[in-house]
């Protein structure tokens, strides 16, 4: 690590370290404040209500107080504090939440089921969410779908049968409009029905030229739940309309990263593209049935069932830089570029469903917690492309028009449909709760088809275990194996259908929670995980499999409530992530695109009463992403190959909140890359770099029922 950024890192710690280690009876006279810092509990790592301090595997936890004061405007800013992740990968844009995980990509779900992958489905609205649950590493025998990196779990609001609820008005950077409301409460005398609406409405612009991000999300939802508490059914539908553009953020290198010059280098926010055809319009349909019932103090049933429809339709006009030239440019003054235009339209389809029973029973001085379910999901993807060459662009002196649009038919794709059926069990085994062991197994059988190819049916059986021991004191060391097995919804840029992604991780690790206003976790890993998608570098459209991955790494995350109304929590990673084995000998070892090794991040916040009915919360955060680098085999200049590298910068960014409450009113303003810093995202090499996020500022207006 180079000497300022190592002197970055043991800055943080020697901060973060003497706070969190003040005894903990000072703690407690934080009060409440501790329910935003840590939470107890949680249900993605076993689907079943399980303490985080019983879990043998690292899960991190992200509530709807801490999104909103780190100013998340997606769940991917929401991820930016959390250990083992790098959010946006890609730079600014706004279409997708994109994160790694202990350097894989990372598997989507909301409230336990499976999402789409991210160009096929809308971008989930953080506003319309309970918690984010992070369960980093192979997480198949429970989810089946799980990429080897682990799972990102949004769990949204349900209906309450207290009546409460918010409304609020956002205005902030790039002439950012929204209004949104959360309203719940029950809906007959008796508490046993109650209803919720959460509701947004954005207009605005974003940081590239000729931006666009506007939104329109509905999400009715309604709950029973029987006088004796023992049956809760809810029923919830999410209608979300998303309107973006100019979010193509990528820039030739040779006139970024690699200018040979200050005043050759493009600006933060450039587009070079056409304004008369830049598009990225999502329309999202979903409907969810989750229901649980009790049938006495051993035996549990719990359903989840959603049909999700999204049609997606993404047009621009591109500068051709994926293409492996080491010079991209038409003429020796390195100005104009070369461009393509690339249409893609898609309807997918996707029925999710996940079935089981719980049996609580004992066994001698053995209490278990068994789970045997069955889940099952189906996908269809219907689309078509319209790609070739467009007229190129001066990138010092754009010259848009209309007329450098081809018109073009777009062509048809290939339909696909994947389908996957998986039957799983797991037992929690507890002795004397001081020892508890978790095992678990999984059966899948999964099918992937791609009209004009023969369908491919691919078995799989994972395995869980782990161990936790809780010795006393908060302490509980735990170690722990795990499996993934990764069905890919979609084709590639060629009509091809993907191979399912594998993965295994080892890991062990050590939590401290003396008490509930403080949790230390520190965990080692080491995962293996086969044909996992990356950017094709002749081609940024596609994606291609590479070999084998490996990636090993450590992580150290800390919350902790202070005296005085102070609260604060840190993480700090070190990812080493190589390409194992694959097809091309001359990749074998190389850093895997865009994983830093190490990242930190320090985050704290203050109250401060300034009188009887109000209050001042006052936050200030610090992350660090350390540099990356890509390396790639070429074989135009030499015949053997050739290894080219590129390194991209580390970066430091500092967030801010500042917020007056008073009553059921509140006023914030959050502030995220704070200073304005300007970096890059990622860079590829002979390619294609992408810009990090501008300064936003956002100011909110609020009220509490």
């Amino acid at each position: 690590m180079p000497r300022c950024r190592r002197r970055f890192v043991l800055s943080i710690s020697a901060l973060a370290l003497p706070l969190l280690f003040v005894s903990p009876a000072y703690a407690q006279m934080a009060g409440d404040v501790a329910e935003i810092v840590v939470t107890a509990r949680a249900e993605t790592a076993t689907k079943t209500d399980t303490s985080i301090a019983e879990v043998p595997q690292s899960l991190s936890v992200i509530g709807a107080d801490l999104i909103a004061a780190r100013g998340a405007i997606g769940v991917q800013e929401a991820l930016r504090y959390t250990p083992g992740l790098r959010t946006e990968p890609n730079g600014a844009d706004f279409r997708f939440d994109y994160v790694t995980l202990r350097g894989f990509g990372s598997t989507d779900f909301i409230d336990g089921m499976r999402q789409g992958e991210s160009f096929y489905t809308a971008r989930t609205e953080s506003f319309n969410l309970e918690r984010i649950e992070v369960l980093r590493g192979p997480s198949s025998v429970l989810y089946g779908q799980a990429a080897p990196g682990g799972i990102v779990n949004s769990l949204t609001k349900v209906p309450q049968f207290d009546f409460g609820g918010e409304a609020a008005v956002q205005y902030g950077s790039f002439d950012r409009k929204q209004a949104q409301v959360d309203l719940t409460g029950a809906l007959n005398d008796s508490g046993t029905l109650a209803a919720r609406f959460v509701g947004v409405l954005r207009d605005a612009d974003n940081q590239v030229d000729f931006g666009q991000d506007d939104r329109l999300f509905l999400a009715p939802s309604l709950r029973f739940r029987s006088a004796d508490e023992r049956t809760d059914i809810i029923l919830s539908g999410v209608y979300q309309r998303d309107r973006a553009a100019s979010i193509a953020s990528f820039l030739p290198v040779n006139a970024t990263l690699l200018a040979p010059s200050r005043d050759r280098e493009l600006r933060r926010g450039v587009y070079l593209g056409e304004p008369s055809h830049n598009f990225y319009d999502a329309d999202h349909y979903s409907a969810t049935l989750q229901a649980t019932h009790r049938f006495g103090d051993a035996v549990t049933y719990s359903g989840r069932l959603r049909y999700v429809h999204s049609d997606t339709a993404n047009g621009d006009i591109e500068p051709d830089v994926w293409n492996g030239l080491e010079n991209p440019f038409l003429d020796a003054g390195n100005r104009i570029l070369p461009r393509y235009r690339y249409d893609k339209y898609t309807d997918l389809d996707m029925v999710t469903t996940d079935h089981n029973l719980r049996f609580d029973f004992a066994t001698g001085p053995l209490t278990h917690k068994l789970l045997v379910g069955i889940d099952y999901l189906r996908s269809t993807l219907q689309g078509s492309t319209i790609y070739d060459a467009a007229a190129p662009i001066d990138i010092y002196d754009p010259d848009y028009s209309p007329a450098n649009v081809p018109e073009l038919d777009a062509e048809r794709d290939p339909n696909s449909r994947n389908t996957q059926l998986g039957l799983y069990v797991q037992d929690q085994i507890d002795y004397a709760d001081v020892v508890t062991l978790v095992l678990g197994a999984r059966r899948d059988r999964a099918t992937s088809w791609s009209e004009g190819d023969a369908k491919q049916v691919d078995h799989a059986t994972t395995f869980r275990a782990g161990l936790i021991v809780k010795p006393g004191m908060g302490f509980a060391p735990y170690v722990s194996y795990s499996e993934s097995f990764n069905p890919i919804t979609g084709i590639d840029f060629f009509g091809d259908s993907f191979r399912p992604q594998r993965g295994r991780q080892w890991e062990g690790g050590l939590r401290w929670q003396p008490d509930a206003n403080m949790l230390l976790s520190a965990a080692y890993f080491d995962i293996k995980g086969s044909n996992l998608l990356a950017t094709d570098p002749n081609n940024g459209e596609n994606q291609i499999q590479v070999g084998t991955v490996r990636s090993r790494g450590f992580e150290l995350e800390a919350s902790r409530v202070l005296p005085g109304n102070y609260t604060i929590t840190a993480s700090y990673s070190h990812v080493k992530a190589r390409t194992g084995f694959d097809t091309d000998p001359l990749l074998v070892g190389l850093p895997i695109s865009a994983i830093p090794k190490d990242t930190a991040s320090l985050w704290g916040e203050k109250s401060v009463a300034l009188g009887s009915d109000l209050m001042l919360r006052i936050g200030l955060g610090v992350r660090y992403v350390g540099a990356t680098e890509e390396a790639a085999a070429f074989y135009d200049v030499d015949p053997d190959g050739q290894i080219e590298r590129l390194r991209t910068p580390g970066f430091t960014l500092a967030d801010a909140l500042l917020a007056l409450e008073w009553k059921k009113w509140s006023l914030s303003v959050n502030a995220t890359n704070l200073f304005d810093k300007n970096y890059y995202a990622q860079c590829s090499v002979r390619s294609a770099c992408s810009f990090g996020y501008a300064r936003n500022v956002i100011g909110t207006l609020g009220y509490r029922f």
